[in-house]
């Protein structure tokens, strides 16, 4: 009975340390070609995986005035692991204005970056751990949460080791460094287990006070992937997505 009792509570703790919204995320490595080809340029960042195989990142990782030449996705099989290869990406979307960049996962890999025949493993597993993005975002502002001192919280890694849940004042994350920001290009924000955006570049002229700060919440995610949804094909056959943009 005792041996049952330690086992519930390691669970219980090891769901504290590590909320569901982890294993959605990944790190993001987009090379670009040099003139000198044998010196490729590399950037490094993170995203976060939505429904249909998408994953939301910084336009600023991807693109630097063209495409990057090839995508990198890492993330780890079993939090508290060692990150590893997962996938390459193609750009889906992009909208320089928001730095968004919409990526559509491809070729999945072993741990060791080597493409896998398709199907495998990775792939249907893939297919199943997801963020649900399209439900409504949480109601909040930047006054509100400086006024009552909320803390949002984000994951972090170093040195490609396991990603760990980081919490922190929003007022203190808004006074972290030019530099500290932008290693955070591309990772999600949450309060609690409530998304409230992505990481972005800042935006200081932007009419939207999130976007003047560095983060484009929840609601503009969802504005811009219904604009594309409503007047282009680039999201063809995602019947979910189509479903949600048609609610008032």
């Amino acid at each position: 009975m005792a041996k049952i009792i330690f086992i519930v509570l390691l669970a219980l703790s090891a769901n504290a340390k590590y909320p569901q919204w982890l294993q959605d995320s990944v790190k993001v490595v987009a090379e670009f070609e040099q003139p000198n080809r044998y010196i490729p340029s590399y950037v490094e960042g993170y995203g976060f995986v939505i429904n249909y195989n998408l994953v939301l990142t910084s336009a600023k990782i991807v693109f630097n005035k063209k495409k990057a030449d090839e995508i990198t996705l890492y993330h780890t099989e079993v939090l508290g692991q060692p990150i590893a290869c997962l996938s390459h990406a193609k750009i889906l979307a992009l909208d320089d204005n928001l730095d968004l960049a919409v990526l559509e996962v491809e070729r999945f890999t072993d741990i060791y970056c080597n493409i896998l025949p398709t199907p495998n493993f990775r792939e249907l597993s893939f297919q199943k751990t997801y963020f649900n993005l399209f439900k409504k975002p949480i109601q909040t502002s930047l006054q509100t949460l400086l006024g009552e001192n909320l803390k949002i919280s984000y994951f972090s890694e170093q040195d490609w080791s396991e990603f760990l849940r980081s919490r922190i004042a929003f007022r203190d994350f808004l006074d972290f460094s030019k530099e500290e920001k932008e290693k955070m290009l591309g990772m999600p924000l949450f309060i609690e287990n409530d998304f409230l955006g992505l990481k972005v570049k800042e935006f200081p002229n932007a009419s939207s006070e999130s976007l003047k700060v560095g983060i484009l919440t929840h609601k503009e995610i969802l504005d811009f992937l219904c604009k594309l949804e409503n007047e282009t094909l680039v999201f063809k056959n995602k019947k979910d997505l189509k479903e949600f943009c048609k609610q008032p």
